[in-house]
C-alpha cells in the first residue's frame, strides 16, 4: 500500500514538474527605440512586419515616441530577431530596454 502511494506521489510530482516546464515559456515585453519614422504609415509598416513574425503576440509602434513595444514568446523569437525585423523595414534600431 505504501509503495502504491509513493508511486502515485512521484507520478503526480512528475506531472506537475513537466507542467511547470511547459509554462516556463513566458510572454516577454521589450521596448525597442526606432529612428527614422515620420508618420503613421511608417509605424504601420513596422507594426505589420513585427506582427507577421512568429512568436510576436502584440506590437504597438509609435512614430512620435520613436519606439516599438513588443510582446513576444521568448521560446519562439529573440529580441535580436525583433531588432532584425525592424531593421529590414528600413528604419534604424537604436537601443532596447526590457520591461
Amino acid at each position: 500500500m505504501k509503495k502504491k502511494s509513493l508511486v502515485s506521489a512521484v507520478a503526480v510530482a512528475l506531472v506537475l514538474a513537466l507542467g511547470a516546464i511547459s509554462v516556463s515559456a513566458a510572454t516577454q515585453t521589450v521596448t525597442i527605440r526606432v529612428e527614422g519614422m515620420h508618420c503613421g504609415g511608417c509605424s504601420s509598416s513596422v507594426t505589420k512586419a513585427l506582427k507577421a513574425t512568429e512568436g510576436v503576440e502584440d506590437a504597438q509602434v509609435d512614430f512620435q515616441k520613436g519606439e516599438a513595444v513588443v510582446k513576444y514568446d521568448d521560446q519562439k523569437v529573440t529580441v535580436a530577431k525583433l531588432r532584425e525585423v525592424i531593421s529590414k523595414t528600413g528604419f534604424k534600431v537604436v537601443e532596447e530596454k526590457t520591461e
